[in-house]
């Protein structure tokens, strides 16, 4: 889903012109950014994928002064905390699996009762118009939020004028 919700907003951000934004931001520790996907390739799950997701949130964190940021790193927080509280898995609620005809992979369980540890669990389910179908939670909403935000909206400061005082 991640990945669709990059395409969708990287093709509006060309559309609405606002990529050339998103090209001049200065971004802190930019080199940061590719090692969690690396780590969740690499074959020791259980140790890489934690990795993984606290090198994403210091990248967020880093960056948290650029548009969108705050709200993606409200939702890796929300989705870390329910990993963490959850033996690493994200929970995903078994009748939205079975109603999307979906299966799991290593990073999510299923349960089938809601209590404090799930509330933020994947239980959300979502159609896309190409056919492809997913579970998310309430901390994904934020983050992909946060995506469109960063991609999309013109930063505030082109819409402001000047704060250099005029000479008289």
């Amino acid at each position: 889903m991640m990945i669709d919700v990059f395409v969708i907003a990287l093709i509006l951000s060309l559309l609405t012109r606002n990529i050339k934004n998103v090209l001049k931001y200065k971004y802190r520790g930019l080199y940061i950014f590719i090692f969690p996907f690396i780590l969740q390739l690499l074959p020791w799950k259980s140790f890489t994928v934690p990795i993984s997701f606290v090198t994403l949130l210091i990248f967020l964190a880093l960056n948290r002064q650029l548009p969108g940021f705050k709200l993606m790193t409200i939702g890796a927080i929300m989705n870390g905390f329910t990993m963490s509280v959850n033996g690493g898995k994200m929970p995903v609620w078994e009748p939205t699996l079975k109603l999307l005809n979906l299966g799991l992979d290593f990073k999510h369980s299923s349960f089938t009762e809601f209590s404090w540890r799930t509330i933020l669990a994947d239980y959300i389910p979502v159609y896309l118009p190409w056919g492809r179908k997913f579970v998310i939670s309430i901390g994904d909403i934020f983050v992909f939020v946060g995506v469109f935000i960063f991609f999309v909206l013109k930063p505030r400061f082109q819409n402001q004028p000047s704060q250099v005082p005029h000479e008289l």
